[in-house]
């Protein structure tokens, strides 16, 4: 079939295969686990040198595959909302004003406190005070770049993976405006392909490791393959295709996933094999783990689905935004000075999982308040934007 007759055939059959308002149980769960997964590595205090201590701390090192899971499940969210809204007259107007009343309110509401008002008050930390001479990366959404270049931040270093995602969001609507699912699926796996070479370019070139893990180019395949699976879900051959073959696509990428354990040696963040072929193989796994949840979700059953519809991980995944705002701060300046005033002799295993516990609690709690109590009230907002279908009247 040539391009155009494809196209012609896109046009004709690939229609969403679900509303954009369509609300999957589990994606909370994949969400909630993510953002679990991202504490567990961020408030790791683990020092002391025993064989305990080295095997948990190995085990909370290995939560940064978080943000590989976070990267995916927004490629497949957002693309899927783009591409069953790609038609609306308001398109455009729709999509950015929906992000920037979700993301913009509760950070730039922190940076404000933290930048200007704390400051002002004389109540500023050093880890802010200091932050502030590198303030413009944060407030423009560029520290993902400035970070590998010398130009980092002490109190909001996880911030960086925003800064990815903004990025991600000021772009792709315009490339999914007038593609088709088939189109997007071929532009999602370029996209996978040059993330793996532009890491691979950066490693052999001598760049720190901190180059191919923040920059934004060199994370796109993470993003790229939840919009694949975006788009295979509304390619109607494509979906059945899945359908029939789910054991075996979860078999494969079982094996392959254990095999990049073995090969990255648990896949390590920073060395050269994680950085090229770990990054690529956790971004597959977790697109599988998307596709393996919205399937379930769609024939009522299924135990990948049942068990990311846990309660627990789904109230996680609801306030994961704020909590993962919230809790690099709280870990920086008070949890770590307040740690080793009692842990002086360096953190056990007890007093380590302790303070995991207590600062997750606390980030919990927060993002529980700023939620129900700030960020709801920007969300209501989100009707005055809501996709109008071509030819319908907006109410």
């Amino acid at each position: 079939m040539t391009d155009r007759a494809a196209s012609q055939y896109d046009a004709r059959v690939e229609q969403p295969a679900r509303p954009a308002a369509r609300i999957i149980p589990a994606l909370d769960g994949v969400r909630g686990l993510a953002i679990l997964l991202v504490l567990a590595h961020n408030l790791n205090p683990f020092e002391r040198g025993g064989p305990v201590e080295q095997a948990v701390e190995l085990a909370s090192n290995f939560g940064w595959v978080g943000v590989q899971l976070f990267f995916v499940l927004s490629g497949f969210l957002i693309t899927g909302i783009l591409l069953d809204t790609r038609g609306a007259p308001n398109y455009y107007r729709g999509f950015f004003g929906r992000r920037v009343l979700r993301i913009f309110p509760l950070y730039y509401g922190v940076l404000v406190i933290a930048l200007w008002i704390l400051p002002g008050l004389g109540l500023a930390p050093p880890q802010l005070l200091a932050d502030r001479e590198h303030r413009i990366w944060l407030w423009t959404y560029l520290v993902n770049w400035s970070e590998p270049l010398g130009a980092g931040v002490l109190a909001f270093p996880h911030f960086w993976s925003l800064a990815v995602e903004e990025q991600f969001y000021l772009v792709w609507p315009f490339v999914v405006r007038r593609a088709t699912p088939r189109r997007v699926l071929h532009i999602a796996a370029a996209l996978a392909v040059i993330a793996l070479a532009s890491r691979l370019g950066l490693l052999l070139a001598g760049v720190n490791e901190q180059g191919p893990y923040m920059f934004t180019i060199c994370r796109m395949d993470a993003l790229g393959l939840g919009a694949a699976v975006a788009a295979v879900i509304r390619i109607p051959a494509l979906h059945a295709r899945v359908v029939d073959r789910r054991t075996g696509i979860l078999a494969a990428t079982g094996a392959v996933f254990i095999a990049g354990l073995v090969v990255t040696r648990g896949y390590s963040r920073t060395s050269f094999v994680g950085q090229t072929l770990g990054y690529t193989i956790l971004a597959i796994a977790f697109a599988v783990l998307v596709l393996a949840a919205v399937l379930d979700d769609e024939r009522g059953r299924g135990r990948i689905g049942a068990a990311l519809q846990n309660r627990v991980l789904r109230s996680f995944g609801t306030y994961s935004y704020a909590i993962y705002l919230f809790h690099q701060p709280l870990n920086q300046m008070i949890g770590v000075p307040v740690l080793h005033s009692l842990e002086p002799d360096g953190v056990g295993t007890a007093a380590g999982l302790a303070y995991i516990a207590v600062v997750t609690a606390a980030s919990y709690a927060l993002a529980l308040a700023s939620y129900h109590g700030y960020e709801k009230h920007f969300l209501a907002l989100k009707r005055w934007f809501a996709p109008v279908r071509p030819g319908a009247a907006r109410t």
